[in-house]
């Protein structure tokens, strides 16, 4: 896949391109690039996702926004899911000023060469959000290009969006977060070393250093750790340690039946299920044994949950 950012020169090739954040590719964005992949089959063109770095919120300040994926993780799933290129903006508040009458001429066809263009439901762009899918279909009969509005997704009547997964993730409900996904809600970061205490109870953990900018709700939950050799079992617990009276949050995942040395390795934490909130114990006798009892929940919850790495089930 190539990966083109601000370009300043028009591309050498014409593009069927899906155009927004892309943020956390959920089943709604499957959607669009579903139909950009059959767009630019039909038309012979490249399929393209053209996207904005940072998101427009964070420049504008309307409100706070955290990422689900960081934009290299974004790049990699997009090529993953078949894309031909992607177009990453750099969004600045002179890009914001830009009308969308000239955002279509001057960067969609002059320097994208859009055949086809695809968007969501309710898509709005330029300056003060003046731009829309009529807009879009108006300049597209006057300069040659398509506009195709991509149906939303849905799971159980509920449209999947980007905001919708993150106060799903937040709260905890991971198995919803999933099912928006379309696959496991996961993490990333490097192994770093941690106090040591699991070990010392029966229950090494690794303890990762993340980038993430939104972790789900502290609790227990049934995990799977990829590693080179494949996905391996565990549990994770986000959170402060109360028993131990520590306060920085931390993500620790006892892997089962696992005693190798990861550190500085990069790991991915797959979320399939919260089994409890973060809690204090009067000792650590009994802390060992709630452990002892989350392992077995979580190797029936694991059992018949499958374990692979697409990106859409």
């Amino acid at each position: 896949m190539k990966i083109i950012i601000n370009p300043k020169q028009p591309l050498d090739f014409q593009t069927s391109a899906g155009i927004g954040n892309f943020d956390g590719l959920h089943l709604g964005h499957k959607k669009i690039i579903d139909v950009v992949k059959r767009r630019s089959e039909e038309n012979s063109t490249r399929s393209c996702v053209i996207t904005f770095d940072p998101h427009p919120q964070k420049v504008l300040g309307r409100k706070e926004v955290s990422l689900i994926f960081p934009l290299g993780r974004r790049f990699k799933m997009l090529e993953s899911a078949g894309i031909d290129a992607v177009i990453c903006l750099n969004f600045t508040r002179e890009l914001s000023k830009v009308s969308a009458e000239n955002f279509i001429k001057d960067i969609l066809l002059e320097r994208l060469r859009i055949r086809d263009i695809v968007v969501g439901p309710g898509f709005s762009f330029g300056h003060k959000r003046k731009g829309n899918v009529d807009l879009l279909r108006s300049m597209g009969e006057t300069h040659g290009f398509n506009t195709v509005v991509a149906e939303a997704a849905r799971v159980d009547d509920r449209v999947v969006s980007s905001s919708a997964i993150r106060n799903l993730v937040r709260d905890g409900e991971i198995g919803e977060a999933n099912r928006f996904f379309g696959y496991d809600c996961y993490i990333e970061g490097v192994v770093v070393e941690g106090e040591k205490r699991g070990r010392k109870l029966g229950f090494p953990t690794v303890n990762l250093d993340t980038e993430w900018e939104i972790l789900p709700r502290p609790g227990v939950y049934a995990t799977y750790v990829k590693l080179s050799d494949g996905f391996h079992e565990s549990i994770t617990n986000i959170g402060v340690r109360p028993t131990f009276e520590e306060s920085k949050l931390t993500v620790e995942t006892h892997i089962f039946d696992f005693n190798d040395d990861l550190y500085g390795k990069e790991v991915r934490i797959n979320f399939v299920e919260r089994l409890r909130d973060e809690k204090r114990f009067a000792s650590v006798g009994e802390l060992v044994a709630q452990i002892e009892h989350d392992v077995v929940a979580v190797r029936g919850i694991l059992r018949d949950h499958p374990k692979d790495e697409r990106i859409w089930r």
